[in-house]
C-alpha cells in the first residue's frame, strides 16, 4: 500500500510539475483514503475469516457479547486488528508526505513523462 502511495504521489507530480507540497498532499491523500479502505477492509476479512470456527464455537455457547469479548483468544484478536488498522492508517499520510518532500525535489526535467502506457516508477 504505501508504495502504491508513493507511485501516486510521483504520477501526480510528474502529471502537474507546478503543484504545491499542500496540492500534491492533498491529492494523493484522496487517493491515499481509498488505499486504506481497500486494505483495511481485507484485514478485517482476513481475521474474521481466519477466526471463523472460533466464532462458530463461541455463537453456539452460552456466552454473551461482553464475556466472549473479554476472553484472552477473543481479545487478542480484537487487538491483533485495532493495532494492524492504526498501523496502516498512519501510514498513508506519513508515506504521503516523505513522498511529496521528496518528489518536490525532483528536477521538472527529471520527472517520469506522462504517457499512459504503465507505471510511472
Amino acid at each position: 500500500m504505501t508504495i502504491s502511495q508513493a507511485s501516486t504521489v510521483l504520477a501526480l507530480r510528474g502529471a502537474n510539475p507546478g503543484q504545491s507540497f499542500r496540492e500534491l498532499f492533498q491529492r494523493a491523500m484522496s487517493v491515499g483514503r481509498d488505499h486504506v479502505s481497500a486494505t483495511l477492509n481485507t484485514l478485517v476479512l482476513a481475521y474474521v475469516g481466519a477466526s471463523l470456527p472460533l466464532l462458530l464455537i463461541f455463537s453456539s455457547s452460552s456466552l454473551g457479547l461482553v464475556e466472549a469479548v473479554n476472553l484472552e483468544l477473543i481479545a487478542k484478536e480484537v487487538v491483533a486488528t485495532l493495532v494492524g488498522s492504526v498501523g496502516l492508517i498512519c501510514a498513508v499520510p506519513i508515506t504521503t508526505a516523505l513522498a511529496a518532500l521528496l518528489a518536490r525535489r525532483i528536477p521538472v526535467a527529471e520527472l517520469p513523462l506522462e504517457d499512459h502506457t504503465g507505471h510511472a516508477h
